[in-house]
């Protein structure tokens, strides 16, 4: 079975979502404003959203946790999904991610969209657009980024099918040096003696 959780069990592929996703979580994550005259950009340190988006996105990821999750869901499955939680005065009070195979983008006749959400108890619940932050990758239809594992099963299936049968082929030696015979039907213990000598002798990476 091809999905996210055996894809990144795939060591190229595991390597490539790492490479990327530190990448983007390493950088500095400033968030600017605009001087007066228009000429220069300086750190916003005086909005609450600075922290935020520099720190602390929500009570347990640091700035560098969030976003490298972020961009693992966008690597692997085409979509990122971010809860805008905002106080009583509108202002951004944390962003909440959710798994990505916990949303549903529906789009209806006037092109809005909305996002159904199931919790861990099979609850759903439908927020605006205006609620959630969604990144997506390269879309099809526009409002949805496409599932990158499924798209690319059968690659991602032969590397595992690959690493699989070079792991037995290893296990259980890999080298055809002779044929050994007997001349008289072997006996149980006789066989299982001979079975022994054999793979101590020629089995498993080692031999």
């Amino acid at each position: 079975a091809v999905n996210v959780e055996s894809a990144i069990q795939v060591s190229t592929i595991f390597a490539c979502c790492r490479v990327l996703g530190n990448g983007m979580a390493q950088v500095p994550l400033k968030l600017m404003v605009e001087s007066e005259d228009g000429r220069s950009r300086l750190p916003a340190k005086k909005k609450k959203l600075y922290g935020i988006m520099a720190l602390r996105p929500n009570p347990w990821q640091s700035s560098f946790d969030f976003r490298q999750m972020i961009s693992w869901h966008v690597e692997l499955c085409g979509n990122a999904f971010v809860f805008i939680n905002r106080n009583s005065a509108g202002e951004i009070a944390e962003l909440i991610p959710f798994q990505p195979g916990q949303v549903t983008v529906k789009q209806s006749s006037n092109w809005t969209l909305t996002y159904d959400v199931t919790s861990a108890t099979g609850s759903v619940q439908t927020f605006p657009a205006a609620a959630i932050w969604h990144i997506r990758g390269p879309s099809m239809n526009g409002f949805t980024g496409l599932d990158v594992v499924a798209a690319a099963r059968e690659a991602i299936g032969l590397s595992m099918a690959l690493e699989e049968s070079a792991a037995k082929l290893h296990k259980n030696g890999a080298r055809a040096s002779g044929v050994y015979s007997v001349d008289a039907v072997l006996d149980p213990k006789q066989y299982k003696d001979l079975s022994s000598w054999v793979n101590s002798q020629m089995g498993g990476l080692d031999n």
